[in-house]
Parts: structure tokens; sequence; C-alpha cells
């Protein structure tokens, strides 16, 4: 069954909802950099372009984004915009595996396995060289004001890459798994479900 577009409107805004809630509700820091904090608000934002394609995917995100820059911003104005680059990094890695999947009819097991695989990759590998170009910016935007130079970069792009690499490792599959029970459960025809 094909969504309609109150449904999808609908859905997309309990998704963004549900991800704000986490994001205000659920965290703990990273014991390796307690700077960095691990939370589960990006699965809503990933089970939406799971079940409603790339458009509701990057809709969520965004609304996300807007929500988090007025009530969490974190420590710079610009926080909000890293966590949505993040995503979308991740959501590259998702979709390429889908379309090889599709492609050479892989089942459930390979297409979690691989999208988990290309979403942690592109997530980490992209936001590696973010982070190394804007990091040492002034705030707003970067932390350079706070006294991160480009000489400390090589200490820090290795702990918030293997940040980025374990956050997607637990995202996506959740995701598929919340994708895989919802779609059983209502018959829905997802625009990405896999093969």
């Amino acid at each position: 069954m094909q969504l309609s577009n109150s449904r999808r409107l609908s859905l997309e805004a309990l998704l963004t909802a549900l991800a704000v809630i986490l994001n205000l509700t659920i965290s703990f820091p990273a014991p390796y950099a307690t700077f960095l904090t691990y939370e589960i608000w990006e699965v809503p934002i990933v089970l939406a372009l799971l079940i409603l394609g790339v458009r509701s995917g990057v809709t969520v995100a965004v609304l996300n984004s807007v929500v988090l820059e007025l009530v969490k911003p974190g420590a710079i104005p610009a926080g909000p915009l890293y966590n949505f680059a993040a995503i979308v990094a991740m959501f590259v890695g998702i979709l390429a595996a889908q379309r090889v999947a599709k492609r050479r009819g892989w089942g459930v097991g390979t297409l979690i396995a691989a999208s988990t695989s290309l979403g942690v990759l592109t997530r980490t590998s992209i936001m590696t060289v973010v982070n190394a170009i804007i990091l040492p910016l002034p705030y707003p935007i970067g932390f350079g004001t706070f006294g991160v130079t480009v000489s400390q970069l090589p200490a820090l792009l290795p702990l918030i890459g293997l940040f980025n690499f374990t956050v997607a490792l637990y995202t996506i599959p959740l995701a598929h798994s919340m994708q895989r029970a919802i779609a059983a459960r209502y018959r829905l025809n997802t625009l990405h479900s896999s093969p």
C-alpha cells in the first residue's frame, strides 16, 4: 500500500517528535571522550529514510536540526549542523547498499550488514574530513575560539572518528530491525524495503 500525503506527513511528524524526545532524554558520555555523547535519537531519522524514502529522511533530519538549534544546540550554535552532516553522510552508505541489494537480490541479513558497513564507512570518512576542516574555525562555526587548533587535530580526529563509527554501528541495525517489524505488522510496501 502506498502512503497518502497526509499519512506521510503524520509519520514524518511522529518520527521527528520521537527523535527530539529521545535527544532530550537519553544520553551518556563516551567513556573515551566525555565531550562526545552517545544517544539513540538518530534511529527514528534513519527509520524515516527506510520507511518513507530519501525526501522524508532528510525532512525529519532537517526538522530535528531546527528543533535542536532552538532547544539544545550544544557547545556551539553550529552543533546541530554537524549532526545533520553526519546523518546525511550515513544516508549515503545506506542508500548505496540498498541500490546494490536490489540489483543483486540480496537477502535481509546481507542488506543489513552491507547497509551498516557502508553507512559506517561513509559517516566516519566524511565526518573526519568535515571535522578536520571545521573544528579549528572560530566560534560559532568551530571550536577554534575555545582552543582547538590544527595541531590538536591528530589527537582529536581518531576519537571523533571512533565515535561516528560506533554511532552508525548501532543506529543502522536498530533502524533496520524496527523497519522490518513495522513493515510486517502493518504490511507496508516501504519505499526502501529490502528484497
